[in-house]
């Protein structure tokens, strides 16, 4: 089998601008690409070396009932890695971010923290460093 690659990520937003405006503000997101996809205004986000695809409701899809958000299985989240999690997230929630859980030590090396993003997107923060290794007295 040839080797996977990951490509993009897709969200499906209930107000596109609103969602890619929150991206860019709080995690840096750059915008790399704007248009119109059956009927829908899409933007390509740039960020953590990654590609986000954001669009909303398209042509053809049924109408969520009054009330609702777009119908959502399968993905819980999305990670992004980083060095320090206090110091991210002190960064974050000063722009606006709001922590949901954490943050919370997984497992010797492990610090995980989540944020929301639009539309109750949960996004997981991971600060992981080699475990400390206390020498075995003699």
């Amino acid at each position: 089998m040839q080797a996977l690659k990951c490509d993009h990520v897709h969200l499906i937003a209930a107000d596109v601008e609103a969602t890619v405006a929150w991206y860019c503000r709080v995690l840096d997101a750059q915008v790399t690409f704007q248009g119109i996809f059956r009927g829908s205004p899409v933007r390509y986000l740039s960020l953590g070396g990654m590609a986000f695809v954001v669009f909303g409701r398209l042509e053809g899809d049924a109408v969520p009932r009054p009330g609702t958000v777009q119908p959502k299985c399968g993905v819980d989240h999305f990670g992004f890695a980083v060095d320090d999690l206090t110091e991210t997230l002190a960064e974050l929630t000063r722009r606006g971010a709001k922590l949901l859980e954490g943050p919370v030590t997984v497992r010797p090396g492990l610090r995980i923290a989540y944020i929301e993003g639009p539309d109750s997107i949960r996004i997981e923060l991971c600060e992981r460093r080699a475990p400390t290794v206390t020498p075995a007295k003699p």
